[in-house]
Formats: C-alpha cells, structure tokens, sequence
C-alpha cells in the first residue's frame, strides 16, 4: 500500500490517467468533426439542441484534450477540462441521460491530477 503514494509511482499513475483522458478528449473531438463513428455522441448533441455548435464543442473538446497532454501546460488543461466536462454533465441532464461516463471521466482527470501533484508546488 505505501508504495501507491510513492512520488514516482503517484506522478507516473497521475500521468497516465491525464494521458488517457486527453486522448479520450481528442479521439472523441476528431470523430465528431469528421462524423466517423460518433453517432451516439451527434445524438446527444441532437438531444440537446446542440447540434448547430458541433464543431465548437468538438474544437473544445480537442484543445481540452491536447492541454492535459502538454507538461507545461497540464494545470490549465486540467481547468478547462473541468468545465468541458461539466458542460457534458450539464447537457446530459437536459435530455435526461445518464451522468455516469462524463462524471467517471471527469473523476479520473482530478485524481490523475490530484496524484501528479496539482496542488504541489515546484
């Protein structure tokens, strides 16, 4: 157990779990924009009367995404992600979808960046 909270182990852990949802972030960006295999995710949007800001949405989403993967950068990413993904939660709640994936995914960004060291200061 001591070794979870190890510094290498935690930075590299926190790492990881940032890298997976920026890519998450940006593969779901991309596959909106060119509209490959998001059908679900235009759905929603469609749901949502959100359609007419597609591309916003998915540009935001890719940005979001390419922040948390920038070492300098991965602070501010964590940020604006947190609203990108809080803006999910949101437009999930007005069709009456589940929370479940944006609220897991956004739970995985902050301890990702809760064990990287957001709060340490260097």
């Amino acid at each position: 157990m001591s070794a979870l909270f190890d510094g290498k182990v935690s930075l590299n852990t926190g790492r990881t779990l940032l890298v997976l949802v920026g890519v998450v972030l940006i593969l779901a960006g991309v596959l909106k924009i060119v509209n490959v295999g998001a059908d679900d995710m235009l759905d929603g949007l469609e749901k949502a009367s959100l359609m007419q800001h597609r591309t916003l949405i998915s540009v935001a989403g890719v940005v979001c995404g390419v922040l948390l993967l920038l070492p300098w950068l991965w602070r501010f990413g964590v940020f604006m992600s947190s609203a990108y993904w809080g803006g999910a939660i949101v437009s999930h709640l007005t069709y009456d979808d589940s929370v479940a994936l944006p609220a897991v995914f956004l739970s995985i960004m902050w301890l990702g960046a809760g064990l990287r060291g957001l709060f340490r200061r260097d």
